[in-house]
């Protein structure tokens, strides 16, 4: 069972699945949700390799941007009189959002053999470059994976699900800034 849901949100997360073809299990969206918190947290927690933030703030940071996503959902969707599209909107988005981080862990592997590691300058540049590319790449991977999921929950096109995508990343940017 959890094979083919992996498979299922992996389809969404390459655009070849809409959330309207997923399971509506609000069981399924607590569990995808604890998980993208657990994710997060501990992302978090390897990049702050001077050890600046304490756990608490993380931890309140963490669920502070769980609420961000939930909330700024629900009104987009309840605004559009599609409020009953919200528990597969938001597991799609946690589901979709989790893939992409664990994508990231490479990533936070780089970064911490840039800022620990001894080595010549071209291969640290070589890295950076790579770093840099990549980073990007995910992240326009979660925007637009955003946006696709809001054109289809809401049914509208894709430069006003554009702008619902900067408007999650907006919120969610104002949350984490009021914590760190």
């Amino acid at each position: 069972m959890w094979a083919a849901l992996i498979k299922q949100y992996w389809r969404v997360s390459l655009f070849k699945e809409t959330p309207a073809n997923t399971p509506y299990s609000p069981f399924l969206l607590g569990v995808v949700t604890i998980l993208f918190f657990l994710l997060i947290m501990t992302q978090w927690q390897l990049v702050d390799y001077e050890k600046e933030f304490v756990f608490r703030v993380n931890l309140f940071s963490g669920l502070s941007l769980v609420a961000s996503y939930l909330v700024y959902t629900y009104l987009l969707l309840q605004v559009f009189n599609l409020a009953s599209r919200m528990v597969q909107t938001m597991t799609c988005i946690f589901a979709g959002h989790i893939i992409v981080h664990l994508f990231a862990f490479p990533l936070i592997v780089m970064a911490l053999t840039l800022v620990h590691g001894k080595m010549p300058q071209i291969l640290a540049m070589m890295i950076t470059f790579a770093y840099l590319f990549l980073t990007l790449l995910l992240t326009a991977w979660q925007f637009m994976l955003s946006a696709y999921l809001y054109k289809e929950a809401l049914q509208i096109g894709y430069l006003s699900a554009i702008l619902a995508s900067v408007g999650l990343l907006a919120v969610n940017i104002l949350t984490v800034s009021f914590w760190r």
